[in-house]
């Protein structure tokens, strides 16, 4: 028996589940149930934060309506963020990755590391001349440079 591959984009056709009302009460705009998630994450552990004896000292001064505030801004931001089809933490691993090598003034070429160019000089001229016009519709240019370019 002859077998036809079938190809279907799967993750063209992904919906989020979003929530409109809330005990009856109709919201301003639908809430992804993702960014809901994260909410009860992110408060939990503040709370446990919270209630930590030496480190909760630094929570106990901040004010209740802030304390809020934070787990609600966290779960904003990380629900709409666009992680390219990732999970949240491998994201901001790779992206604190990213960062951390930028800072160490060392670059990767096929997995090993090379050291960047630290300086760049040019010296020389560039010069520009045109050309004088001829019955072609296309005008000519002479561009041309003399020096050499070094880098350490």
């Amino acid at each position: 028996m002859n077998r036809v591959p079938l190809y279907v984009i799967n993750n063209f056709l992904t919906f989020d589940r979003k929530i409109y009302q809330l005990f009856g009460l109709q919201l301003g705009r639908p809430i992804r149930l993702k960014s809901i998630f994260y909410f009860f994450l992110f408060g939990a552990v503040e709370l446990l934060w919270y209630f930590t004896p030496f480190l909760g000292g630094l929570l106990h001064w901040i004010p209740a309506g802030i304390l809020l505030a934070i787990p609600v801004t966290l779960a904003w931001l990380v629900s709409d963020i666009g992680t390219e089809n990732r999970s949240p933490i491998s994201y901001f691993r790779s992206f604190i990755s990213f960062h951390r090598r930028k800072l160490e003034q060392v670059t990767y070429y096929k997995g090993r590391k090379i050291e960047k160019p630290k300086t760049f000089a040019v010296q020389g001229s560039c010069t520009f001349k045109e050309r004088r016009k001829t019955k072609s519709q296309f005008k000519s240019a002479v561009y041309s440079f003399k020096g050499y370019m070094t880098y350490k």
